[in-house]
């Protein structure tokens, strides 16, 4: 499990470092300067938001990648850890509107890796002989509700009919051409299969945080539920257009997989564990800090998720806020719920040159098309673009449109200085999607009227 969490993380930061300069720096569409304005909360922190310069980001960067090579190969992989997860919640809190439910898992899992025994086979300490054998009860049981509160709370959360009773929820999901993969294309021809798929995802996701937190000696249990996550999360990866959030939880539940079956699976792959020779003795006041950090985090992450759901009264003390977002231990597994977004559609760049002549800035033509693209989900070059849409489509969202626009047409302007547009009209064409293949009509919704100022 650590080595794969490293290489999301490394493959996470080179997603992201393609798009250092937009995301991260003063000449991207979301500067330093307007960080604190929005979204931001009382305890949130970020490195990355000491200098709003290219150089500043892409050493911030540099610094994340090499610890996370660090965590990847074990080496004083405990301090590796403490790093690599508070870079990410700084990488995090720079820009939050490029995020999505798997960042929140991938965030939490590092913080349990300070307190799991991680670092005990196939790394370069357990090589050194000089890691703890015995396991924390307590950071055991933080990872599996962890694990198993991200599908329990992600039932109780899906309420609508489409979920409960409908059986049209995938339908909806698939009707998202944002989103909708080829196999998704394919899928999406069944009404009856994707009906009974709806039921099928609705039950496994019940099932699962019972499978994990029932009590069972040889983890059988468990093993059964990483195999349905596994399930799952492939089938998600397939058909939705979800960036890594599908493999990040199922290297999250590798540690569901039971010792036995794993000694099993080294001994048939010839792999070698290092021996661990030394005993590392943790003394009374470190193991007590420790088991009860690891409570109260725990109590915490329940009360967050149970806050979330209606049936649930009570929520978190204001003070009690300030240490969890400062640690960003906030959560919510709300993944498609209550119900399926319906708006759907695509977004038209219309340029206007010096002398009025337009332009269509996404297809470089000198006609602007307003008809949808074959492949809607093409227009994103990744998951980050795509969450940044989503969120710009949504009304609580409308400051990141004129920031967006600027943005484009600064670009366009550096890439093709022959073809400079002197304004941009910044479309977003709406639809509503409907039961039976159907679809509202198409609405023209101008988002922004920028310059290149």
């Amino acid at each position: 499990m650590r080595i794969g969490v490293a290489l999301i993380i490394i493959t996470d930061l080179l997603i992201r470092g393609s798009d250092l300069s937009a995301h991260y720096t003063d000449e991207g569409l979301w500067p330093t300067n307007l960080i604190h304005n929005f979204g931001w909360k009382a305890g949130n922190w970020s490195l990355h938001e000491l200098s709003g310069t290219y150089t500043c980001a892409f050493a911030i960067f540099s610094l994340h990648f090499m610890v996370a090579l660090f965590l990847l190969f074990g080496y004083k992989t405990k301090l590796a850890t403490l790093l690599v997860w508070l870079l990410t919640i700084s990488l995090h809190n720079r820009n939050l509107f490029v995020l999505q439910s798997g960042d929140d898992l991938l965030r939490l899992i590092l913080f349990w890796g300070l307190f799991l025994p991680w670092n005990a086979f196939y790394s370069l300490d357990s090589k050194k002989g000089v890691v703890p054998i015995k396991q924390n009860t307590l950071a055991n049981m933080g990872y599996l509700c962890l694990i198993a509160s991200v599908y329990f709370f992600t039932v109780c959360l899906k309420t609508s009919s489409e979920w409960r009773s409908e059986g049209s929820a995938i339908y909806y999901a698939l009707s998202l051409e944002q989103i909708r993969l080829p196999m998704g294309d394919l899928i999406y021809q069944f009404p009856l299969l994707m009906k009974l798929l709806t039921w099928f995802v609705f039950y496994l996701e019940l099932a699962i945080p019972f499978l994990i937190l029932w009590p069972n000696k040889n983890g059988n249990l468990r093993l059964i539920a990483f195999a349905l996550l596994l399930i799952l999360h492939i089938g998600i990866g397939l058909t939705l257009y979800v960036g890594l959030f599908f493999i990040i939880n199922i290297v999250t539940g590798i540690g569901l997989i039971p010792k036995p079956i794993l000694d099993k699976i080294e001994l048939k792959l010839k792999l070698k564990k290092n021996k661990i020779t030394t005993k590392i003795k943790k003394r009374n006041s470190v193991k007590y800090i420790s088991n009860t950090i690891c409570i109260l985090v725990i109590g915490i992450s329940i009360i967050i998720n149970l806050s979330a759901v209606k049936w649930f009264s009570y929520e978190l003390r204001k003070e009690l806020w300030y240490p969890v977002n400062v640690f960003r231990l906030d959560q919510f597994w709300g993944m498609f719920s209550p119900s399926i977004l319906k708006k759907d559609g695509w977004f038209v760049y219309h340029g206007v040159d010096s002398i009025g002549r337009q332009h269509d800035l996404y297809r470089d033509n000198d006609f602007v098309d307003y008809k949808k693209p074959e492949h809607v989900v093409k227009m994103y070059k990744s998951d980050r673009w795509r969450k940044l849409a989503e969120n710009m489509q949504s009304d609580n969202y409308t400051f990141l449109r004129p920031q967006y626009c600027r943005y484009i047409i600064k670009q366009w302007n550096k890439k093709y200085p022959d073809k400079k547009m002197v304004m941009l009209h910044f479309y977003f064409m709406e639809k509503i999607n409907l039961p039976d293949y159907k679809t509202s009509e198409v609405k023209k919704n101008l988002f922004c009227v920028c310059n290149d100022n």
